[in-house]
């Protein structure tokens, strides 16, 4: 390692060298005597320099041990080794590790730029991911007021000073005003606002809503308006037009303000990752979104070039009747088999209501009625789209009972063990119902069960992150105007169905029919002509 020593004693002098070149000085002397060597004569003769002129360039670091190792070098001539070399090492490493000591103590004690911006900032960014990061928008740094832009796909966290957490997600653009206010330009951004920090707001071009101690999303830069979501608590929201005027939203509600006015809007607890626009893009107008599409290989430009919008069917009307393990699937989709066990009958089951009659086949399957066996068809990963809106559809028929805590129902899993939702009876209550990923929260819906066929139907709203159950929906009516039994904030991801039934006090098989999956409300609800 060959160095210009005297350069590297000025720049060390004038702090003009980075930490990495004082790690890598300090490494080259730990390595080679001949750079020690190299190294204290410069520094003497740099010092003898400064001895002369009596204009000293550094204030160099008190080594107790320089004057007699000094007269070492002198009586040696010309610095060469001797006798003394063991004791050379440790003053060079010493003289070395004191003069980075002091580079960087007298850095410190100097004010930095960083340093004035932490004692004016008024947020700092806790969280970013990696497109936030090589945007400039890393974790502990302190923002002034003014713009920030969160890039598309990028995720950032902010505390602000005056005690308000944000989430980004971005695309984003908003402005800090303050400690306790920001103006959303543009995105989506979802608050946190603790009893000590009561009054944050964000502000937007159609009016101001001020936190009363909630969690709650904001949207804004659509033509639809400033959309709010409230998690928990509640907000207050005066708009840009007639600012006499004040709404109030409370938890779990949203609303839209726009144009002065405020619009009750579908609440949406997961607003923060849908999309600005949730309406996703259908060019061709054919009701099947570009997406969607593309994952069929359709043409989303041409209304005549159409996936089937139906797209697994099982009516039970192919298997011969009896008990079956493991029995080759013989209904619509891509499925190889039931796997499990149950019963094939001839004889199905037949469902109507509003004056009309769901379409149905002969045949139907029936549980075997213990606790533990069901029977379970895998699906293709192909087979459904991973944006959009999915529908189940299933009918159900229990026994007359009279046993301890049953149950039954059609559930969905990912993968052979994760429960993600269960539908039918609950064995907690004498009720239809319904169960979300496991949860300890099994939800009746008030309605008695008994010996009679019902319908049941799942909306999954890959979108928005729905998912909705309905029990026996008046069939014929458009979809709009069904409202769920229950509705759950998060989309239901499976890629298997199970049928089962059992109870606490012995067998209970239960009859299942006409297990449809497709892509709209009335592919799964067609009607007998």
């Amino acid at each position: 390692m060959n160095q210009d020593w005297t350069d590297w004693i000025d720049r060390v002098g004038d702090k003009d060298v980075s930490e990495e070149e004082l790690m890598g000085f300090q490494q080259a002397l730990r390595e080679s005597p001949e750079n020690i060597e190299a190294y204290l004569d410069a520094l003497l003769t740099d010092t003898a320099l400064e001895t002369m002129d009596g204009l000293p360039r550094v204030a160099r670091p008190v080594v107790t041990a320089a004057p007699m190792e000094k007269r070492s070098l002198a009586d040696s001539g010309a610095g060469k080794w001797s006798a003394a070399r063991g004791v050379m090492l440790a003053l060079a490493a010493c003289v070395a590790l004191l003069l980075v000591l002091s580079f960087f103590l007298t850095r410190k004690q100097e004010p930095t730029q960083d340093a004035a911006a932490v004692a004016t900032h008024v947020a700092t960014i806790t969280d970013s991911d990696k497109l936030a990061d090589a945007a400039g928008l890393r974790i502990g740094k302190p923002l002034q007021k003014g713009e920030v832009v969160v890039p598309e796909g990028a995720e950032i966290g902010i505390a602000m000073r005056g005690g308000a957490r944000l989430e980004i997600n971005g695309p984003a653009r908003l402005r800090i005003d303050g400690p306790e206010t920001v103006f959303l330009l543009s995105g989506r951004v979802k608050t946190y606002a603790p009893e000590y920090a009561h009054g944050f707001s964000i502000n937007t071009n159609e009016g101001e809503i001020v936190d009363l101690g909630t969690r709650f999303v904001t949207v804004s830069g659509t033509d639809a308006g400033t959309e709010i979501h409230v998690l928990e608590g509640l907000v207050k929201a005066r708009p840009e037009i007639n600012t006499k005027d004040l709404f109030y939203i409370g938890g779990e509600q949203a609303g839209i303000l726009k144009d002065g006015k405020m619009y009750s809007t579908e609440y949406l607890a997961r607003r923060l990752d849908i999309p600005m626009n949730p309406v996703l893009p259908d060019s061709d107008g054919d009701g099947v979104i570009d997406v969607v599409e593309s994952h069929y290989g359709t043409d989303e430009k041409d209304p005549a070039s159409t996936p089937s919008l139906l797209r697994i069917a099982e009516g039970f009307e192919n298997y011969d009747a009896g008990k079956f393990e493991n029995s080759p699937y013989r209904g619509m989709g891509k499925i190889t088999q039931w796997s499990g066990a149950g019963v094939f009958q001839a004889r199905g089951l037949h469902y109507g209501n509003n004056a009309k009659a769901l379409l149905t086949s002969g045949g139907s399957l029936i549980t075997t009625g213990e606790k533990g066996v069901g029977a379970t068809i895998r699906l293709d990963s192909q087979e459904l789209p991973p944006k959009g809106v999915i529908y189940i559809s299933f009918l159900m028929k229990q026994p007359h009972k009279k046993l301890n805590r049953p149950f039954s129902g059609l559930l969905l899993y990912m993968g052979e063990y994760r429960e993600q939702l269960f539908t039918g009876e609950l064995s907690v209550a004498d009720s239809y119902g319904s169960r979300y990923s496991e949860s300890e929260n099994e939800d009746a819906f008030a309605i008695p069960t008994d010996d009679q066929t019902h319908l049941f139907v799942i909306r999954i709203d890959q979108t928005r992150f729905l998912t909705d159950v309905f029990v026996d929906p008046p069939l014929a009516q458009p979809e709009a105007d069904v409202k769920p039994n229950k509705r759950y904030q998060d989309a239901a991801q499976f890629d298997r169905i199970m049928v089962r039934s059992g109870s606490d006090s012995g067998s209970f098989p239960v009859q299942f029919d006409e297990i449809r999956v497709g892509l709209t409300w009335d592919a799964v609800l067609p009607l007998m002509p």
